[in-house]
């Protein structure tokens, strides 16, 4: 990863836009990010690892801690990261703003997440959203989270000794991911998933033999092969026997057939017998009864005469209806009349009273409007009024807010430089304590050495063979782990010391923000300002006034439609009482013609009368009518009757005869009857089916028998070939967790320890420049066992004791130079092995403050060589020695409202 572009806004001490080109850095290879303490150069470091991951370097803040303290509320705090991986080039941006909740005036911070991959020079949108999105698309592309990122390629202030003194596991994850291992790790755990389940698998087989053998009682294989021969040789007799009863069957069914077909042909003549007897009954009764209607003839004579003399009564009696219908309508007609007259006059009475009424609510409501139209004349004035007001009272509380805050914020600053100056004091006073120590130490070393020389023996240090000053055992000094605890004070005591010096900038820049925002409140509230309670006794009767207008001129759109619609009622009852007046006379001229009229219906009868004669003749003709049609239906009967006789004796007589030639063309009659046949075939069949289903079920029981074998003989191939993979399984799995191989470790421990040895050979390379030949970084030996990251802790190696150290045993600044070896050796192999992670980048932040003349000389000649290989090293640090030894830098300064800017500076 190379960095192209950092933009930053409100972000730290950075309250106006600040935008860092890194083009001429990544030229000069090696740049300086240089600056006063406090001053901003750890927030461009923190900008790049919140752009990416939303948190600081070391996890220390969080994005909305970043917001600057000074910016406006509608400014926003936005960071955008640009940079390279390989060819390709991506752009994270992450922003905080405040945005105002709906119907109020209360403020809410928003976040916004986005990240870009320039395609075909265009910025494409990769993931947005959430800030989690963003974070997870960072973590896929470099494969690194963000502890993993303050551990190889930026390293925060105070924690870039994290990666030295990283335990084994912390090692482990890290080098894991850099080198891509995970796949051994997943190798291993899918033979031990194989291996399982080619066992789960086995056992399955097992089961399912014996499951098959178990279905057919059957102990082994061979005895199913012997029940399938005895189900064979079974079903050959049945098939023998079977085949005899059929035959046996089939005769019988040919005698049952002739038995029926005679005692059919008896059944058909006795029943032709009987026929032809009850045929010659019916044609004697049918001959009597059309005897007996001959008579019939005259009743319907006299029937017909009837229906006449009833047909001409009704057509009379229709005519007398028509004319008593025509009164009938007349008489009613005239009873509407009477009753539309008497509505129209009540319509016009009604239409009279809303005529009067609509009259009077119109003058009303004329009224009113205008009452409604002064009031909203005087309103805009007073709201104006009412609003400034407001504004004025708004900014008096404002300015008693900020005025509080003020004070607040002079008296915090006052117990931060106190705790400050003490922190300092104590600082000083425990570094002179060590250096004394120190001092102390070596010189005791020198002596120990000293005591060993021998004439003509080679000095383990500086190789000469004559020593003729060595050095002589001075007092008593402190031993190496009371001087440990003595460093590690110190860096406490710095971290506290740093931590104070932090607050009195915090303190400062917020009263600093304080002191701006008391000037324009009280700027704001300009010179006659009034207090909130004076204000607020103005405003109070004020809004009530506006209030009773407001609610009076909101009536307006309703008063003025209320009266539009008396007008509109007032003209439709006027228009109603002039067409009611012109009605009345009309339906007046119409009751006298109806009234005419209904008296020359007099001599009518009522057609009430007329309808119950007519009821009565048309009841009398259907009952002449019914007499009549069945009288004629008994004549069509009786001779259809005595047709249907004689067919029926002709037929009946036919069938006899047929019946008798029948019976005596079949011969003598049958030995047996058909019931005994029958009989005697039931029992055939019986047999047969017995037989059948005996001869099924043991083909069923061939069939399944033959199949589960043939199941048993492939099961066990699949089983022969099983125990044959679970063994080469078990072996290679053996080998690769460590279980079965000389080393007993782990493939993916095995493969980690190669990479670190790697790692530490290259890292050495910078450690024997740094450390002028002295020290040297080495893998410790860890005992042989399969569990976890085991074997990967560091130790050194001192060439002067030509014994092993712990790390926590070097100094501070002999614990940063091993530390900054060892990143750029893990960054030379990364490179080297083709990683997932590109590590063309380094960060370091401060450090080199405790290197002295000589060692800084060493160290920047190393910084040459890493420069050389093609990477880009930032460094920040506020030692001046490096301005002059950096030229290429970023300077973090201050402008005059008290906001961070940055430059790039190149010579």
């Amino acid at each position: 990863m190379k960095p192209i572009r950092l933009e930053l806004e409100a972000f730290g001490p950075y309250l106006d836009p600040v935008t860092i080109e890194f083009d001429k850095l990544n030229e000069a290879g090696l740049f300086l990010i240089s600056g006063s303490t406090g001053g901003g150069k750890t927030t461009l470091l923190d900008a790049m690892c919140i752009a990416l991951y939303n948190t600081s370097t070391g996890g220390r803040r969080s994005f909305s801690d970043m917001r600057s303290l000074s910016a406006e509320r509608e400014q926003r705090t936005e960071v955008t990261f640009t940079f390279s991986l390989g060819e390709q080039q991506y752009r994270f941006h992450r922003a905080l703003y405040m945005r105002k909740k709906r119907g109020s005036e209360v403020y809410d911070l928003h976040e916004q997440h986005e990240c870009y991959c320039l395609e075909n020079e265009t910025w494409t949108l990769k993931a947005s959203g959430a800030a989690r999105n963003v974070t997870e698309y960072a973590q896929n592309l470099l494969s690194l989270k963000a502890d993993q990122f303050s551990q190889v390629i930026v390293l925060p202030q105070g924690e870039f000794l994290r990666l030295l003194r990283a335990n084994s596991k912390d090692k482990g994850e890290i080098l894991k991911t850099l080198f891509a291992c995970e796949s051994w790790k997943t190798l291993v755990a899918k033979l031990g998933d194989r291996q399982k389940a080619v066992s789960e698998k086995r056992k399955t087989l097992d089961t399912t033999l014996k499951s098959l053998l178990k279905k057919h009682d059957a102990d082994t294989p061979e005895t199913l092969d012997e029940q399938i021969a005895a189900f064979g040789q079974s079903i050959l007799e049945i098939e023998t026997k079977l085949t005899a009863e059929n035959e046996g069957f089939r005769t019988a069914q040919t005698l049952l057939e002739q038995t029926r077909r005679y005692e059919q042909l008896c059944k058909d003549l006795q029943l032709a017998e009987k026929e032809h007897t009850l045929a010659q009954q019916k044609h004697t009764a049918a001959e009597q009864a059309v005897q007996q209607n001959a008579v019939l003839t005259q009743v319907i004579g006299q029937l017909d005469q009837d229906l006449l003399n009833a047909e001409r009564r009704g057509e009379s009696l229709k005519q007398e209806r028509t004319r008593s219908l025509e009164k009938q309508n007349t008489a009613e007609e005239l009873l509407k009349a009477q009753k539309r007259l008497a509505q129209l006059q009540k319509e016009q009475t009604t239409a009279d009273a809303v005529h009067r009424e609509t009259a009077e609510r119109i003058l009303r409501g004329e009224a009113f409007l205008e009452e409604i139209n002064r009031a909203a004349e005087a309103l805009p004035g007073l709201i104006q009024q009412k609003n400034d007001l407001e504004l004025q009272r708004r900014a008096a509380i404002e300015c008693e807010e900020f005025r509080r805050e003020t004070d607040a914020a002079k008296k915090e600053l006052e117990i931060s430089e106190q705790k400050a100056l003490q922190e300092k004091l104590a600082v000083s006073a425990q570094d002179k304590l060590i250096a004394a120590a120190e001092a102390a130490q070596k010189a005791d070393h020198a002596a120990a050495l000293a005591a060993s020389l021998e004439d003509g023996v080679p000095c383990p240090v500086c190789g000469a063979v004559h020593h003729p000053s060595p050095a002589l055992r001075g007092e008593a000094v402190i031993s190496e782990a009371e001087l440990q605890a003595m460093r590690r004070h110190l860096e406490d005591l710095r971290r506290t010391w740093t931590a104070a010096e932090n607050a009195v900038s915090a303190a400062r820049t917020k009263l600093e923000l304080s002191a701006s925002r008391l000037r324009k409140a009280e700027s704001a509230c300009g010179p006659d300002r009034k207090t909130v309670d004076e204000l607020q006794n103005i405003l109070k009767p004020l809004i009530l006034q506006i209030d009773k207008l407001q609610k009076t001129a909101s009536k307006a759109a309703e008063a003025r439609q209320k009266l539009q619609v008396l007008r509109s009622q007032n003209e439709k009852a006027e228009a109603t009482r002039s067409e009611c007046t012109a009605q009345r006379a009309a339906v007046t001229a119409e009751l006298e013609q109806l009234e005419i009229r209904l008296r020359s219906f007099d001599s009518i009868r009522d057609i009430a009368e007329i309808d119950r004669e007519v009821k009565a003749l048309t009841a009398q003709t259907q009952t002449w009518n019914t007499q009549r049609a069945t009288l004629q239906t008994r004549q069509r009967t009786a001779a259809e009757a005595l047709a249907a006789a004689k067919e029926l004796c002709s037929a009946a007589e036919g069938r006899l005869n047929a019946a008798k030639e029948a019976h005596a063309a079949f011969g003598p009659a049958p030995s047996e009857t058909a019931a005994a046949v029958s009989e005697r075939i039931a029992q055939i069949q019986s047999r047969i089916h017995a037989m059948s289903v005996t001869l099924g079920s043991t083909r069923e029981a061939l069939a399944s028998a033959k199949k589960s074998a043939a199941e048993i003989h492939v099961l066990s191939k699949e089983a022969e070939q099983l125990d044959l993979d679970y063994s080469r399984i078990t072996r290679l799995h053996g080998f690769l967790s460590g279980q079965k191989n000389t080393l007993r470790m782990p493939i993916l421990q095995y493969v980690l320890s190669m990479m670190l040895e790697e790692t530490i050979f290259s890292a050495n390379r910078y450690l024997t420049i740094f450390s002028r030949g002295r020290y040297a970084l080495r893998r410790m030996q860890a005992p042989k066992s399969g569990a976890g990251y085991s074997g990967l802790d560091i130790e050194v190696l001192d060439g002067m004791s030509g014994t092993c150290r712990s790390i926590e045993t070097l100094s501070g600044g002999e614990q940063f130079l091993a530390s900054l070896s060892l990143a750029f050796g893990l960054s030379e192999v990364v490179q080297a092995n083709s990683g997932v992670v590109r590590m063309d980048s380094i960060f370091i932040d401060e450090g080199f403050g405790s290197l002295d003349g000589d060692t800084l000389d060493t160290a920047m000649k190393a910084l040459e060589i890493i420069r050389q290989s093609g990477r880009v090293v930032g460094i920040i640090s506020h030692v001046s020695e490096l301005r002059h030894r950096i030229p290429t830098m970023i300077r973090v300064s201050h402008k005059d409202n008290g906001s961070a800017k940055a430059t790039v500076i190149s010579e």
